[in-house]
């Protein structure tokens, strides 16, 4: 005790001795750190777009409008995919069947123009329900049974592989389906698909929803303690099941507009997306927030995996090019992903005398999920 109060009183002496620049410094350093974690992946994608861009072998066609236009529009279902993995993910979930769900809700929906002569409307909406009802039955296994997400999810794919090899026979649906709805997927306003902007509205609506509403603050609360919420009065099963929920509604939007924009389904095209969604999500959470998924994260680690992989095949490189960049850049990012989240600061713990179990988990949890 003697020795802490000699030291206090002799901080003001040995404050003058030392530089003020030096601190300023070390904070300056920090900014730009931070600044750099931040948004170092979107110089990145500017570097790559800047390479192909000038490259003789891929400059004049990489730079093309029709090019843009093509890099736009097919990666708004991928875009879409993506953002239902998140979702989970930022309640500290992983749901494996995400683009298996988009496969089957793009099935049901070509399925019921093509084989039940359903409206375009009725169509659609069935593919948004099935979407629903298996997010609901994942969520309802994981957050209210208590079920392992990655053993549920798995099996969820699997079933749903089974279920569309069965209903479909390997063949793809793309008769019977109306013209209006496929012609769709080619319109164009302003020299942008249509589709890139109902798929921005989409977007930009779950942002909203994760970032400056409370259920999105709660999640976060459920992803980075759920011990600890659960004490301040959350309900987590609840929240954690309307992740999955929302994230089945997100991929049910997706497999309706790959519906649209293929004009029709193919048994395999969701599945195909497992492994790049996975790889987008995991690089996003590289940006804008380090250590954290985030939604503008995701959509940047799409454009740049999609921006990655056009350059190169427009390069004249090898199909399986593609799978080994999927891949590694999953890998790469899940590392660097876990290394910001274990070197993002934390609070200091405060004397916590005469504390209830609910003071307790909320000072355990981050300083912003507090409120």
């Amino acid at each position: 005790m003697t020795s802490t109060t000699n030291l206090e009183t002799s901080t003001p002496a040995e404050v003058t001795d030392v530089p003020p620049v030096a601190p300023q410094r070390r904070g300056g350093r920090a900014r730009v750190r931070r600044l750099a974690e931040r948004y170092g992946l979107l110089g990145v994608l500017a570097l790559v777009v800047v390479v192909f861009s000038v490259l003789p072998a891929t400059g004049t066609v990489f730079a093309s409008s029709a090019n843009i236009q093509n890099l736009l529009g097919g990666q708004v279902v991928l875009v879409l995919v993506a953002t239902a993995f998140t979702l989970p993910l930022v309640v500290g979930k992983l749901d494996l069947s995400t683009a298996s769900i988009a496969g089957i809700a793009s099935v049901a929906t070509a399925a019921s123009m093509s084989r039940a002569d359903a409206p375009v409307v009725l169509a659609v909406a069935i593919g948004l329900v099935v979407g629903l009802a298996l997010g609901a039955v994942n969520g309802y296994l994981i957050a209210v049974q208590k079920l392992d997400s990655i053993v549920v999810t798995l099996a969820m794919m699997t079933i749903i592989a089974g279920v569309v090899s069965w209903y479909t026979g390997g063949i793809a649906i793309n008769t019977g389906i109306p013209e209006g709805f496929s012609g769709f997927g080619t319109q164009r306003w302003l020299g942008v698909p249509v589709i890139f902007y109902l798929m921005t509205v989409v977007v930009l609506a779950v942002l909203f929803v994760v970032e400056k509403t409370p259920w999105g603050r709660f999640v976060r609360m459920i992803g980075s303690n759920e011990s600890a919420a659960r004490l301040v009065g959350l309900p987590t099963e609840r929240l954690t099941f309307s992740a999955f929920l929302f994230s089945g509604l997100i991929a049910g939007i997706a497999g309706v507009l790959l519906t649209v924009r293929t004009g029709g389904a193919n048994p395999g095209d969701g599945p195909g997306y497992l492994l790049s969604g996975l790889a987008a999500v995991y690089i996003g959470a590289t940006t804008i927030q380090p250590g954290r998924f985030n939604i503008l994260g995701t959509v940047l680690g799409v454009f740049l995996v999609a921006t990655t992989v056009t350059g190169l095949t427009l390069a004249g490189v090898a199909p399986f090019v593609q799978q080994l960049f999927n891949g590694g850049a999953l890998l790469v990012a899940v590392i660097l992903s876990q290394t910001l989240a274990r070197a993002r600061p934390r609070p200091r713990p405060r004397r916590q005398r005469r504390r209830g179990p609910v003071r307790l988990a909320r000072a355990s949890l981050p300083e912003g999920a507090r409120r």
